[in-house]
């Protein structure tokens, strides 16, 4: 916005300044000097006291005073007797003393006001200045936030494409241990149906045991169905959708997932799920896939080992301030203490095969939930990994 400044608030030049001065108090004598001989009219006081005003508002006290004194030199020589003579008889002193007097004030004022009017001119410009300028701030501002914000929409929308590639790379691993998991109830429906046949072929049928092999049948397959659902919710491609989650169920939904893969590599399971853990909020799918990325990773770490047991300990635990901690232990061949913290960048990995993405997701999942992920080598062999979640509000 420009400003725009009153030709009676620009200071003009000096020189014209005094010029200004010598005019205003050249005018009003003539002025005065006609009403005084034309009208008798004693006005002459008035008109030098606007000009010591005018002199001041546009040249400031300096010019004032010049017009002060010029008024005072006139004011004696032509309107205080005697007159046309410099001299001022005693009793006229008092007069010419408050006229004086009263120039000054008058000068002073209006020159302190015109100083006044500048200052607050000069703010005013100052004030639009920063104003324009806090703009210009505030939208650049407003433009850093927004890309900062598309960036972040383009960095969750990665990392969920890199969680589900991720989640179906496991799932084609998995297939074997998903088809001994699906098969067993399907043996046992065929093998119940059979023998339900069996028995209503009788003579008479044997009902009781046809109506414990029908409740078989239909465990059997609830827990097929139970299998297949839980197949696709870890292929499912979808956004965070927090719930309300019991943690302990949440794991042991990914054991029986697992529980093929972890017998298949000879691998020893054990759990010690607090019962008295709080609930918390979160994405069933999402912490599904770090906790098979953790489980994941411990049999693969244990894949070498001949010389002991391969052990692997999924525990749940909780302190005072209401955060629950899940730990997956094993006795691999664990941790290089100078890469505790590399094993969760993308790409970084130890293994002749591996993506180097497991950690990395798993980390940036938990992360997401408003927890934490890391790893600690065990006293012995192995490590132990484990992340921390808020309490369902």
């Amino acid at each position: 916005m420009s400003n725009f400044n009153p030709p009676w608030l620009t200071k003009p030049p000096v020189i014209l300044s005094y010029g200004i001065a010598a005019a205003a108090v050249t005018i009003t004598l003539m002025i005065g000097w006609w009403m005084e001989t034309r009208f008798q009219s004693a006005a002459h006081v008035s008109l030098f006291l606007c000009a010591v005003m005018i002199s001041a508002w546009f040249g400031g006290l300096k010019p004032a005073m010049l017009a002060v004194a010029l008024s005072v030199l006139a004011f004696d020589y032509y309107f205080l007797p005697p007159i046309y003579s410099f001299a001022v008889e005693i009793k006229q002193l008092p007069r010419l003393f408050i006229f004086a007097l009263s120039a000054v004030f008058a000068g002073s004022l209006t020159a302190a006001q015109r100083s006044a009017a500048e200052s607050l001119r000069h703010a005013r410009d100052d004030l639009n200045g920063t104003l324009q300028e806090l703009q210009r701030t505030n939208e650049a501002l407003q433009a850093e936030n927004t890309e900062r914000q598309r960036a972040e929409d383009a960095l969750h929308r990665a990392q969920a494409e890199l969680a589900h590639v991720t989640r179906v790379t496991t799932l084609g691993e998995m297939i074997a241990s998903i088809a001994h998991e699906i098969n067993q109830p399907l043996s046992g429906i065929i093998t119940n149906g059979n023998a339900s046949l069996r028995w209503l072929g009788g003579d008479p049928p044997n009902l009781d045991e046809v109506r414990d092999a029908a409740r078989r049948i239909i465990r059997d397959g609830n827990r097929a169905s139970e299998v297949i659902a839980r197949i696709r919710a870890l292929s499912k491609k979808a956004g965070t959708a927090k719930e309300r989650l019991d943690l302990n169920q949440t794991i042991q939904e990914m054991i029986t997932l697992t529980i093929g893969e972890v017998r298949r590599n000879g691998v020893e399971l054990s759990t010690e799920l607090a019962a008295d853990i709080p609930a918390i909020s979160g994405d069933r799918v999402e912490l599904q896939q770090v906790v098979l990325n953790l489980i994941k990773n411990g049999i693969e770490a244990m894949g070498g080992i001949d010389d002991r047991a391969r052990e692997l300990l999924i525990k749940t635990e909780s302190d005072a301030v209401g955060r629950v901690r899940v730990i997956v232990r094993d006795s691999g061949t664990g941790l290089n203490p100078l890469n505790m913290e590399r094993i969760f960048d993308a790409f970084y990995t130890t293994k002749s095969e591996g993506m180097g993405m497991g950690l990395a997701i798993s980390r940036s999942i938990v992360e997401n939930h408003g927890g934490n992920l890391w790893a600690v080598p065990n006293d012995g062999p192995g490590a132990t990994f484990q992340f921390t979640l808020m309490k369902y509000d």
